[in-house]
């Protein structure tokens, strides 16, 4: 869903981030806030009598850009900057350090562990992922893998919790993962490299070039990553991390159609190839080895046009196409025994959105129309008397989802302390009808040093492709699974509030608390099959579940001279209604807390430490509780240029695949050495 309301914005650098960066004689374009065209500004001034903040926009929790120290739905923000302090190559390694978040690709052994991320206990299909505002499509088994999303053209990631389906509609019942890319911060011509290697023979190559003169703008992105596989059984010859090569290439562009209009194209392909080995031991047969390649490949296009309807008022227009494709191929050593199962899908949509800003009160109001179409085909080659047969089966028949919404929102503020966020969205869909989704929103500001926020509102989640048509077929397993077209969209009600507390200039306090209840969740069923036939069990997805979520997260942060503490603690608490048990792989306390500290020599070190308690499994099983340490040490070589070491799990954590329920990480320890260097660079030291 695109963030109409922010304009341009959406897509700009922070240059006015409270990160630090490296001085330069160059020329930078104005803020955020000033740079989009006739986008409302930001309420960022000081209190009286203080110095001004550092103004940090962000724009996904309300589609209008705010102050992120003032926004009225407390949104989380990650810039690029800090993702490379966590050590992170791709989202989802940026996001397993966000405090009250988890992403654990071994949670997920069953889906091939794609790193999806869980926020207030919701995961896979419950959490939106979005690209600038755009729906990623392309799931592994309702789950966005964030592993294939590198860091290459990322500006920043905003994180929202809580239901917001009010702004972005289906999926967003735990929240919102917005992904933001950005055009050239600086006029002229302008380049970015990141040089990385890894152990595990691991290689990361990025490199961004870009022109900008005014609001014409252009910005080429390449990255290449590889990694080795990894064994974690000695026993056995399987990859449980397969060697993997990821391939990207980019381009933005941006120019004005006149005075008060600017265009923007974005074209993006991204290739994510992964080659592993299995094993199967078949008592008093030998022991079978079968190589898996699964290669997945993403298309984007977008256009969009921003036209400035004059104090402050906007109109915007988007529309994007998407491409996602994944095929896997299972070969049988010595056998002619073969699997090639392909997966296409692809989405086409266009959204206009209006901002009008009216003194105290800003309007949005947009609409949105979507379809998107998914097909799953399945190609297998078996051994018989009359040599070896080959079928093409449908998994997915070719599934078309289609819906329409309009949504609007005002922003109220009351004064100088008190504003009031109302919103509501509502959808109509091909397949089941229409859903309507409000919200409410107030954020009180009754002194300069305290803020208070409360949201509730209500998601929703329409049923996927795969749970409509035919899923999956584990016959060989003993079981498959169908789809069921009478599925009714799961509903969900949540409440989401914190405090914020500056007890003094340079220590800041937050806690936070959320309550979810959520119904009609889309489960396989798996009390009673539907048929059994030559020993496999034929399973169909029902609306069979009732849930509810709760937690609060405490966190604190101080700074001292050239010292940045964070600490913080969040709590999770989980219930299955139905089957009167916990969530399964919801870990209920985690612990994190880091450190980042200016050093003589002009040493940068950051110290990173999470801690995750066991969590509830299936069959009185628990997860192995387990704690990380991350470290990084940088120093500048020169103006704008900067080389690091470091280390991600520096206690050798791992995961013991003998051990049914482990969920510790399955990477172990990782260390790295690379270099970021940017173009044009001074002449002076910084």
């Amino acid at each position: 869903m695109t963030l109409a309301a922010s304009t341009a914005l959406a897509q700009q650098p922070l240059s006015t981030s409270p990160e630090k960066t490296a001085p330069s004689q160059q020329q930078t374009p104005a803020s955020p806030a000033q740079d989009a065209p006739g986008s409302p500004r930001p309420d960022t001034r000081p209190a009286p009598g203080r110095a001004p903040e550092a103004v940090e926009v962000v724009v996904t929790g309300t589609r209008t850009p705010e102050s992120s120290q003032r926004s009225t739905v407390y949104t989380q923000v990650i810039t690029k900057a800090e993702a490379e302090r966590r050590g992170a190559t791709n989202v989802g390694e940026a996001l397993s350090q966000q405090l009250g978040v988890q992403v654990n690709p071994s949670a997920y052994g069953s889906l091939g562990s794609p790193s999806a991320i869980q926020i207030q206990g919701f995961d896979r299909d419950r959490v939106l992922v979005l690209e600038d505002g755009e729906r990623v499509i392309g799931d592994t088994g309702g789950a966005i893998d964030l592993s294939q999303l590198p860091l290459t053209d990322v500006s920043r990631i905003e994180l929202v919790t809580g239901p917001t389906s009010s702004l972005y509609g289906t999926a967003a019942i735990g929240g919102v993962v917005n992904v933001l890319s950005g055009p050239p911060a600086q006029f002229g011509a302008s380049g970015r490299v990141r040089l990385e290697g890894r152990s595990r023979w691991g290689l990361l190559a990025q490199g961004t070039g870009a022109y900008r003169a005014e609001d014409l703008w252009v910005s080429a992105d390449a990255s290449v990553q590889r990694e080795d596989g990894l064994a974690l059984d000695p026993n056995k010859p399987d990859l449980w991390l397969p060697d993997r090569m990821q391939t990207l290439l980019g381009i933005k562009a941006g120019a004005p159609l006149g005075s008060r209009s600017q265009l923007r194209l974005k074209a993006r392909w991204l290739r994510d190839g992964q080659d592993t080995l299995e094993s199967q031991e078949l008592p008093g047969l030998d022991t079978y080895l079968t190589d898996v390649h699964e290669t997945t490949q993403r298309v984007t296009l977008n256009a969009s046009e921003v036209v400035d309807l004059g104090g402050g008022s906007n109109l915007r227009m988007s529309l994007s196409r998407q491409w996602a494709g994944r095929t896997r191929n299972r070969d049988l050593r010595d056998s002619p025994a073969d699997e090639t199962r392909e997966l296409r899908g692809s989405m086409q949509s266009f959204e206009a959105t209006a901002t009008f800003a009216e003194g105290p009160r800003t309007w949005v109001v947009g609409t949105r129309a979507e379809v998107e179409v998914l097909s799953q085909q399945i190609l297998r080659s078996e051994a018989t008397p009359d040599g070896v047969t080959t079928r093409e089966l449908t998994e997915v028949p070719s599934t078309k989802l289609g819906n329409g919404a309009a949504y609007a929102q005002l922003g109220w503020k009351i004064g100088d302390t008190l504003t009031v966020l109302p919103g509501v969205r509502g959808e109509m869909h091909l397949r089941y009808g229409g859903v309507v989704a409000p919200r409410l929103a107030v954020a009180y500001r009754p002194s300069s040093r305290l803020g208070l926020r409360l949201s509730g509102g209500r998601g929703f989640r329409a049923p996927s492709g795969k749970e409509i048509g035919f899923s999956f077929d584990h016959s060989y397993l003993g079981y498959r699974v169908m789809g069921n077209p009478d599925l009714k969209p799961e509903a969900s009600w949540g409440v989401n509030g914190d405090a914020t507390v500056e007890v003094a200039q340079d220590l800041q306090v937050r806690v936070g608390g959320f309550m979810n209840w959520v119904d009609n969740l889309i489960d396989i069923d798996v009390e009673v099959p539907l048929s059994s036939s030559g020993g496999v069990d034929t399973y169909a997805y029902r609306n069979i579940a009732e849930a509810r979520t709760a937690g609060l997260d405490v966190q604190a942060t101080a700074k001292v001279g050239g010292l940045r503490a964070e600490v913080g603690y969040a709590y999770l608490w989980t219930r299955d209604d139905t089957h009167q048990r916990p969530l399964e792989s919801r870990p209920p306390h985690t612990v994190q807390a880091s450190i980042r500290a200016e050093l003589p020599w002009k040493l940068e070190l950051v110290l990173r430490y999470r801690a995750v308690s066991d969590a509830f499994l299936d069959q009185g099983l628990r997860t192995v509780p387990f704690q990380t340490i991350d470290a990084r040490l940088a120093r500048p070589l020169w103006s704008r240029a900067q080389a690091y070491v470091g280390t991600r799990n520096a206690l050798g954590v791992q995961r013991d695949v003998l051990r049914l329920g482990d969920q510790r990480p399955m990477e172990g320890r990782i260390v790295y050495a690379g270099l970021i260097a940017e173009l044009p660079w001074d002449d002076e030291e910084d």
